[in-house]
């Protein structure tokens, strides 16, 4: 009992990482489908609201919702898809022949290192592809389900929270509502940050004359939401390009440019979190990439969480 009252702080927040730790983990491996939920109902919500007004019933606001979100994806995933399919065309066919320069040097190399490229297909067996296929398949019943669970969400709202509140323990309920809060200002300021850093790639690619530099920007800042691995699947195959027609400056800028928006980056999300949320920059800091490397792109939200929940233990408990 004394070593209990003696180290309580610190036993709270081992349970906290534990029962944080095991929700998250869950969620990543067997209810994948829960970050397409919540990403559909957060940007639903505010239509639903909407056509709610017009005496519509909620079953059918729900669905015209939904409907109409997916519908706007769709749009954006055709118009993003052609958009880079014409780039690479039109990059393609005015750098033909250096671009052919490379792939002949590639071939050359490839005949010369036949145990390289016979490991390399060796790696691409069936066993890879068909995880590829299952990983595929599965992504988009996640989805599905995920706009199934986002339409129950939004309709059924109320039953849901009356469901937790005779489940759950009110104490816990109290520190879920008080915590909202920040849970949304953890939100915005993601949000926020992606557009902060759109805009640095876009004015950075306008400087370094990269083509269609909006454009690029833009899909930047949507994978910016992946962190780190992100904007990089952008970055490289310009830079890679930018090296077969011996730009080596724009090359070399660009390499500085993404380092420079993704130092920008961890120095502002420490900086915001900590003065919205009331805590230190480093444990913020800390909290972010060890979430980020413990969870994924979920340990951007759970990460900052558990800074908040154990800043709550620490300074504001007993």
């Amino acid at each position: 009992m004394e070593f209990r009252k003696k180290y309580e702080k610190l036993i709270d927040l081992v349970i906290l990482f534990i029962v944080i730790t095991s929700i998250t983990l869950a969620i990543k491996y067997y209810f994948k489908p829960f970050i397409a939920m919540i990403i559909i109902f957060c940007v639903s919500k505010p239509l639903y609201k909407f056509i709610i007004k017009f005496n519509i019933p909620a079953g059918i606001a729900g669905a015209l919702s939904i409907f109409f979100v997916n519908t706007v994806l769709i749009i954006i995933i055709i118009y993003l898809g052609n958009s880079i399919y014409w780039l690479i065309d039109k990059l393609y066919y005015e750098n033909i022949n250096s671009i052919e320069e490379l792939l002949l040097y590639a071939g050359q190399f490839l005949e010369g290192n036949i145990n390289f490229v016979e490991k390399a297909l060796a790696i691409l067996d069936k066993d890879l592809i068909k995880s590829g296929a299952s990983a595929t398949g599965e992504g988009i019943m996640s989805y599905f389900i995920g706009n199934v669970c986002a339409y129950f969400m939004l309709v059924d709202r109320d039953k849901i929270v009356g469901l937790l509140k005779k489940i759950l323990p009110k104490d816990i309920i109290n520190k879920v509502t008080y915590q909202r809060g920040n849970l949304r200002e953890i939100v915005i300021i993601q949000v926020v940050l992606i557009i902060i850093s759109t805009i640095e790639m876009i004015i950075g690619f306008i400087i370094l004359k990269v083509e269609r530099p909006i454009f690029l920007g833009v899909i930047c800042g949507i994978l910016d939401i992946l962190p780190y691995v992100g904007t990089i699947i952008v970055f490289i195959p310009i830079i890679i390009y930018n090296i077969i027609v011996k730009d080596y400056l724009i090359a070399f800028g660009l390499i500085v440019l993404y380092i420079l928006v993704q130092v920008i980056r961890e120095i502002l999300e420490a900086k915001f979190l900590s003065s919205k949320l009331q805590i230190h920059p480093l444990l913020i800091f800390l909290s972010i990439y060890i979430g980020i490397k413990l969870f994924g792109i979920l340990g951007l939200m759970v990460g900052p969480l558990y800074g908040i929940l154990a800043n709550e233990i620490i300074y504001h408990e007993g």
